[in-house]
């Protein structure tokens, strides 16, 4: 609304007239009263309810496809059975607040129910039924049992993330607010919220939520005891910068998440020529704000500046913001900053080792032309990063995915191996493990699952993080190419519920729908990996990948593949 009241209202009335009342009325519901955006409807059933819930959220999906991420229209729908008050046209009473209670729990664009509808809905819908179990909600005496409803279409959280099972103290830092008034200067506070990251993480007595599972949460201005439940943290650091001119001013605060309270509160007035004594008070105030709980050998290590030039970091963090657009278009400008920030300051090495990481997910994701060209390189970035700074766990990484690629597998366990031991917090460097695992003759299925895992706990919002739980359905396939496990499908369906999943995520998935005899949704989501990559054949997917027991994986599951021919995947 703040940003175009009048086109919000127009798509909001369209979806109203042309959407949801039509469905409303199919299914014999009757709309008692609108309320703002929100609307109250008496079913003449939980069954009619549900048809007509999930037929609104998949049709509004549908509709608001085309347009950007931050303006989609999503709504949420709550359902219960349960006796009211009429009065009037209205109606009133517990059953509709549980209604509303319920309609808070779903995510945007989800279903809940309560435990009454479940028991008269349940075999009658092909809508699976998740069961999140009693829920204490506003003004409700008693605990409120319920179901999430998911369906296509229909929106929903992805599968649990496994918690954090290590005594050590979890931090996140959040995004910090951009006060200048140059909104371009945002990746500034980025950058810095970046390299604090970074550098908390080496703590080994600290797990660090990565920097990409904390951005998940920037500009929505939520409770940090909130933010702090989802993630499964102990601190929360949040604050601002303001960039005028060459003056810099950062605002910082430590949060203990169970109570709220602020264990400290700094400013840092400076030019921007301090910017990296900054950084380093910053990430000593926090580690000191925690100190009861970190050994003295872990806080007194030496951490070293990244760069001395300021526009090769600012080039640097550019080439950041470019590449997690997971695009095309953000990769090549990804590229081309990573390349300037190196002829700036030739010695910094993460640039160099960003750009290996970028000839990795070239190669992984299919976009290379020559691979044993691209592995080439990538190494060379690798082991110049590496020779620029040994101690930055990123080139390491990078190296050991480029080894492994090309079948050198002792070499590759090396150089993950250093990478853990500088940094084990690296989100990135337990998902490195499963491709070099996958590229193994024998590929360890259990590290596989245990890297994956991981990578999840560490950063459960990355926007790679459908690649973390499509690398958890691997390792279940490994187990036995041959079967199909509930395990294994799971993390399919938890794998493509990111809007930014790759298409070979969906053709994954597909192939084990119908092994399942679910031809009909097999269907939808060949046709979303078809939208991804319109030049997806049945032949390109026999040759698509290099890993070793890729040919064998082929084989098993060519049946599903014929299925999947059948339902309009080309042969050639």
């Amino acid at each position: 609304m703040a940003a175009d009241e009048e086109g919000t209202i127009a798509r909001l009335r369209s979806l109203h007239g042309g959407v949801i009342r039509p469905a409303l009325d199919r299914h014999g519901g009757r709309l008692v009263k609108t309320m703002g955006d929100g609307l109250l409807v008496e079913f003449p059933s939980p069954v009619a309810a549900l048809r007509a819930a999930l037929e609104i959220q998949a049709e509004v999906a549908v509709s608001e496809r085309g347009g950007a991420e931050h303006i989609r229209m999503r709504f949420r729908v709550g359902i219960n059975l349960g006796d009211v008050v009429i009065d009037g046209d209205d109606i009133l009473g517990d059953g509709v607040n549980i209604a509303a209670r319920l309609e808070s729990l779903a995510a945007p664009g989800g279903i809940c129910i309560s435990r009454a509808v479940h028991d008269q809905v349940r075999g009658k819908t092909d809508a699976r039924l998740i069961e999140l179990g009693p829920q204490q909600v506003k003004n409700i005496p008693d605990p409120v049992e319920v179901w999430r409803v998911e369906a296509d279409g229909v929106a929903a959280p992805p599968a649990a993330v496994p918690a954090a099972t290590a005594e050590a103290p979890a931090i996140v830092v959040l995004p910090f607010d951009n006060m200048s008034s140059d909104g371009d200067q945002a990746f500034l506070a980025d950058g810095i919220v970046e390299d604090v990251t970074t550098e908390l993480s080496r703590f080994r007595t600290l797990t660090v939520i990565a920097r990409n599972s904390a951005f998940a949460y920037k500009g929505t201005h939520r409770d940090v005891r909130e933010i702090a439940g989802e993630l499964g943290v102990d601190y929360v650091v949040e604050g601002s910068v303001r960039r005028a001119g060459d003056r810099l001013r950062v605002t910082a605060q430590l949060i203990a998440a169970k109570t709220g309270a602020h264990v400290w509160a700094e400013r840092w007035d400076r030019t921007m020529a301090d910017l990296f004594e900054v950084q380093d008070e910053l990430t000593g105030a926090i580690v000191s704000g925690v100190e009861p709980e970190l050994g003295a050998h872990e806080r007194s290590l030496a951490r070293r500046k990244p760069t001395a030039s300021l526009t090769a970091w600012e080039m640097c963090q550019r080439g950041y913001h470019e590449f997690f657009k997971y695009t095309d278009a953000g990769y090549a400008a990804a590229f081309d900053l990573y390349r300037q920030s190196i002829r700036i300051d030739p010695g910094f090495a993460l640039p160099r080792a960003l750009l290996a990481r970028w000839y990795w997910v070239r190669i992984i994701t299919g976009r290379s032309a020559d691979v044993a060209a691209d592995l080439e390189t990538g190494i060379g970035h690798a082991r110049d990063a590496i020779a620029c700074d040994d101690r930055l766990e990123i080139g390491h990484v990078a190296l050991g995915v480029m080894l492994a690629l090309g079948g050198r597998e002792r070499a590759a366990a090396e150089a993950l191996d250093r990478a853990e031991a500088l940094n084990p917090n690296n989100a990135m460097l337990h998902f490195a493990r499963t491709h070099a695992c996958l590229y193994q003759k024998a590929p360890d299925a259990a590290l596989m699952e245990r890297s994956a895992m991981t990578a999840l706990r560490l950063n459960p919002k990355d926007p790679l993080a459908w690649g973390f739980w499509f690398a958890l359905a691997n390792a279940h396939r490994l187990r036995d190419i041959n079967a199909w496990t509930d395990e294994e499908l799971a993390a399919r369906e938890a794998s493509c519920r990111y809007e930014n999943a790759d298409y070979y995520a969906f053709v994954a998935l597909a192939l084990g729908l119908v092994h399942s005899g679910e031809h009909e949704r097999a269907a939808r989501h060949l046709e979303r990996a078809m939208e991804r990559f319109p030049a997806l054949t049945a032949a390109f997917w026999r040759r698509a990948f290099r890993f070793p027991v890729w040919p064998e994986w082929v084989a098993a599951t060519e049946p599903e593949l014929q299925a999947l021919i059948g339902l309009g995947l080309p042969e050639e």
